[in-house]
């Protein structure tokens, strides 16, 4: 009785090994896509919800909240969100000085927010360790001194989406990630 051998040849294994590596990498560039649009869309969802409740304040006492502040709560450490102490910063452009989460601006704002802070993604735009930034910042009176308007940062390396019926007015890639700015409105307006 002739022996017959079974099994696969190395032709054979190389071909599934090379279409399981290939399924593999298209599922990690997929998942990571995934993942930077749900980090943006929660960062376009608190933008929204902050804005609705800035136009509430502003239509409450007649301006703008007149604060500098990170929007949301729990923001971290450092220039890479990695330090264990410090001061709890989304934007720092001198050494030493930039911008944290206000009580001030918490307090003044929770009739509007509610208790639940609207909190964008973490994601940050770093160029050094004292130039870089995170998540949200509003700034009153910032730009030619009469702007108010909010800095979103967006993961990767994207075209700022309009959000709320505001387009980005300036935007560029910083460290792989968008730095979107959004002009919310002027000091003056009543």
């Amino acid at each position: 009785m002739p022996k017959t051998k079974s099994g696969f040849t190395i032709v054979e294994l190389l071909i599934v090994i090379v279409v399981i590596g290939i399924l593999a990498a298209i599922t990690i560039v997929v998942y990571s896509g995934v993942q930077q649009r749900a980090r943006n869309a929660q960062t376009a969802q608190a933008f929204t919800a902050w804005v609705k409740a800035m136009k509430m304040y502003k239509a409450d006492k007649g301006q703008w909240p007149a604060y500098g502040t990170c929007l949301g709560g729990g923001y971290l450490y450092g220039p890479t969100g990695t330090d264990t102490t410090g001061v709890a910063q989304c934007r720092q452009t001198v050494a030493g000085s930039g911008y944290i989460e206000s009580a001030g601006f918490k307090t003044a704002t929770a009739p509007y927010v509610g208790p639940n802070l609207p909190t964008p993604a973490f994601v940050t735009a770093y160029t050094s360790d004292t130039n870089w930034y995170r998540g949200m910042t509003y700034v009153y009176g910032g730009g030619s001194g009469t702007d108010v308007y909010i800095q979103a940062i967006m993961a990767g390396a994207i075209t700022c989406p309009a959000i709320s019926g505001y387009a980005a007015t300036a935007s560029s890639i910083v460290g792989g990630n968008t730095y979107c700015f959004y002009l919310i409105g002027q000091t003056s307006d009543t």
